[in-house]
């Protein structure tokens, strides 16, 4: 998915295939994909109008067949002296099949190879020995198994591992093998791209969460009806690349091993497909806090003050959705509310009363402090480890949100500082790790140890 590419070809709409213009198709996974045609694909009555076409069709000039899908036209130009040209932008692009509408943009399966998925998984078919006394080195490699879990009801989720090489040559100056980890999502039936997109930010999301950092697709392929040959009585399948935009990453990654990460597959080995699972189902409960915390990973140039209150939001909607609190139902402190709106005297100015309106509407929910006090209660266990003062740390937590939010001057010397706002919003984040892998699955003592290994943890918080 990082991989820039550049196709020279001939591209037309599908239902007009005979109208083929000369272009040139550039991808960077920064800006996407945009096509500049020498030429325009518009008929003459539509010259006045912004092209947004579900497909276009391609042919590379070394044979590869493209589709581009979900377009809109960018740039329309004519001058004279001179020719027409036309450029535009598409979402996303297959490469390897072509697709003549988007019903027909269907997989049998997907597979993924994700940023640090081989150090989360962190298996191998190496078996290396050396014999130093003897001046010898064998090699061994044995593709391991692939390695399944039942997640929906109609797909399962696996974990494969592939190898290339070694290359023999007639003079052998050197051989390698190349082994590289995916995740393959498989249904029961083909399935639409926009399904398994759905599917794959789950499973992202997932990983994210087990690795401590953003990850995203390095490399996407699917296998489709659309590319089927029977050659000789056999059936097969040529894969197709998907590329789409990945704003907000960088081409430059630091290598994150299996000790930085918060768990591995190696600790969720014998329950993968339990968790997985878990996570799956939980994913629409879930989703508000998971879309707040994993926001302040993917987006690593968020301000500070801006993560600090993405967290305190996630944190919020978590005790929210998972233990309630509310002081009376809806029921109950509908009669509060009416009587307290009932006693705002008729004299006070519109937008004050609106103001006040909004305030009442919410107030039988419990304040952040005393959520932030439950939280600590249910997992005081583990939040020991790196918070003394359970009420020190919230006083601040409440204080400095309420300067954030307001920026009331009178509230500015009981926020923390600059330099304390980033130890405080990392323990948030620990905070909000912890609810996590609670409604994964981990037990307190799982999760204790596995903050307590983490280099990270300990030189921030243990030392």
């Amino acid at each position: 998915m990082i991989e820039e590419f550049e196709y020279k070809g001939v591209w037309w709409f599908p239902d007009k295939p005979e109208k083929r213009i000369s272009g040139t198709l550039r991808f960077t996974h920064s800006e996407g994909a945009v096509l500049d045609l020498i030429g325009s694909l518009k008929d003459i009555q539509d010259m006045n109008k912004t092209l947004e076409p579900e497909i276009i069709l391609g042919i590379s000039s070394n044979g590869k067949n493209i589709s581009l899908h979900k377009c809109f036209e960018t740039k329309s130009t004519l001058s004279f002296p001179g020719f027409q040209t036309s450029s535009f932008y598409t979402n996303v692009v297959f490469i390897g099949a072509h697709f003549q509408k988007k019903e027909d943009i269907k997989f049998n399966k997907i597979s993924i190879h994700y940023l640090h998925l081989d150090e989360w998984v962190n298996l191998s078919g190496f078996d290396i020995q050396h014999f130093f006394d003897k001046k010898e080195v064998i090699i061994k490699y044995k593709l391991p198994e692939p390695i399944q879990a039942s997640v929906g009801e109609d797909y399962k989720v696996f974990i494969d591992i592939r190898a290339n090489g070694p290359i023999r040559s007639i003079v052998q100056k050197e051989a390698s093998i190349k082994q590289r980890i995916y995740i393959r999502i498989e249904p029961s039936e083909e399935k639409s791209f926009d399904k398994y997109l759905n599917i794959m930010y789950h499973i992202q999301n997932f990983l994210s969460l087990g690795i401590m950092e953003s990850t995203y697709p390095l490399a996407i392929e699917g296998i489709t009806e659309a590319n089927k040959e029977i050659i000789k009585d056999k059936v097969y399948y040529s894969p197709v690349e998907i590329y789409y935009e990945l704003p907000n990453i960088s081409k430059i990654t630091k290598t994150i091993l299996p000790f930085d990460m918060l768990f591995t597959f190696n600790d969720i080995s014998n329950r993968f497909e339990i968790f997985l699972k878990s996570w799956f189902e939980k994913a629409d409960l879930l989703k508000p806090i998971c879309d707040l915390y994993f926001g302040t990973l993917y987006n690593p140039h968020m301000y500070l003050e801006h993560r600090f209150l993405s967290l305190i939001q996630a944190i919020e909607s978590f005790h929210q959705r998972i233990y309630g609190g509310e002081y009376l139902s809806d029921k109950d402190y509908k009669h509060v509310y009416d009587a307290l709106m009932n006693a705002i005297p008729d004299g006070v100015k519109r937008d004050f009363r609106e103001s006040l309106e909004n305030k009442l509407k919410y107030g039988s929910e419990f304040s952040l402090r005393k959520r932030l006090k439950e939280i600590f209660d249910t997992y005081q266990e583990i939040l020991n480890e790196f918070i003394k003062n359970k009420n020190i740390f919230i006083n601040k937590v409440v204080d400095t949100r309420n300067y954030q939010t307001h920026h009331d001057e009178d509230l500015r010397e009981r926020a923390v500082s600059e330099e304390e706002l980033y130890r405080l919003t990392e323990k948030l984040k620990i905070l909000l790790e912890i609810c996590l892998l609670t409604e994964l699955g981990f037990t307190s003592k799982e999760i204790r140890n596995l903050f307590s290994r983490n280099r990270r943890f300990r030189y921030e918080f243990i030392q």
